[in-house]
């Protein structure tokens, strides 16, 4: 697994369990729709930590929060 098909399966978790969309929560973030769509889709295969600050701040929490969780264990990245 990509580290950007990681990040995309940890967004889209927390983006459930907090019953927002995508949409509501980049517009709320000030992100960027293109960025995340492009890691979305693949065309990133590997998020900035820059993208990583600001989505977990999107999410109230801080980026090793969001980075804790099985989808990013090590052996199981592909991350070059």
């Amino acid at each position: 697994m990509t580290l950007g098909e990681a990040f995309t399966i940890r967004l889209t978790k927390l983006l459930q369990e907090r019953n927002i969309s995508l949409h509501k929560f980049l517009k709320d973030s000030c992100i960027a729709r293109s960025t995340i769509v492009n890691i979305m889709k693949g065309n990133t295969k590997c998020p900035t930590l820059a993208i990583i600050y600001q989505v977990s701040d999107g999410f109230g929490i801080s980026p090793l929060e969001f980075l804790d969780n099985e989808v990013f264990k090590r052996e199981d990245l592909e991350y070059m």
